[in-house]
């Protein structure tokens, strides 16, 4: 058995117990289930105490892969392969069997966008990792680390961060200057990115901005609506992709910085 991520869940029920949710992998074959307990380590994670077990099929989560379309990584051994959360498919969606799979589709028809128009501070998708002629992830290069974890290793809160940085600013502006020149570039081929945050800026070798995470990309004037965002760095009131969105969190991100 190979656990592939676990989380806990808070029910939003007053007074039901708090769990832990797992996602594992046996045999070429996934599955969800849950531990009734929470603050579950690794390492006590085993088959018998796994309840509510429910199988998870590929169709759920890997789009089917068409050679129109789509490039195919070659080496993706060396690169960053992100592949989806399958977290929310134990009580959400098994609803809807193949939300996921949508989205990664979405997610790859935004990333070979990117790949035949690509830019210096956008990060360099090179193609799809396939498994039985499905996407089973994105391929990108590789990259140091996030802005996040260069300045704010401790995960101080959004505020309490801003009011104890004394960073240096000729280092922040260039920052701000490459993820302005990696959004102007995405709105010129009609995208919005709607998820900026200090995350979602990776740094290379040289500490050149690169933008990633393109799950929340829609084209200029799409509905947001089921759209993963990341709290508090979006307006909530705003319901459509336009470039305000993307502007306004990097004004939010150089006040923080």
């Amino acid at each position: 058995m190979e656990i592939l991520e676990f989380s806990e869940c808070f029910p939003d029920e007053p007074g039901r117990p708090i769990f832990t949710i797992v996602v594992y992998k046996l045999d070429d074959q996934y599955f969800t289930a849950r531990i009734s307990d929470r603050s579950v380590r690794e390492s006590e994670i085993t088959q018998s105490r796994l309840e509510d077990v429910v199988s998870i099929p590929k169709t759920a989560f890997q789009p089917q892969y068409s050679k129109e379309g789509f490039n195919i990584a070659q080496s993706p051994g060396s690169l960053y392969v992100k592949r989806p959360s399958l977290i929310s498919y134990y009580h959400i969606d098994r609803i809807k069997s193949d939300r996921i799979a949508q989205d990664v589709l979405r997610e790859a028809q935004v990333c070979e966008i990117s790949r035949l128009h690509p830019h210096s501070n956008i990060a360099e998708y090179i193609g799809c990792e396939t498994e039985d002629d499905r996407i089973s992830g994105l391929c990108f290069t590789k990259y140091k680390e996030s802005l996040m974890q260069r300045l704010n290793p401790g995960s101080l809160g959004k505020r309490a961060f801003a009011a104890s940085s004394h960073l240096d600013r000729a280092w922040c502006n260039k920052i701000l200057t490459g993820v302005k020149s990696a959004l102007d570039h995405l709105h010129s081929l009609g995208l919005v990115h709607n998820d900026l945050n200090p995350s979602n800026i990776m740094l290379d070798h040289e500490d050149t901005p690169k933008l990633i995470d393109f799950g929340s990309c829609r084209h200029i004037g799409e509905t947001l609506r089921n759209v993963g965002r990341t709290y508090p760095w979006y307006d909530e009131q705003v319901q459509y992709a336009n470039k305000d969105n993307d502007l306004d969190a990097l004004s939010e991100i150089g006040a923080w910085m």
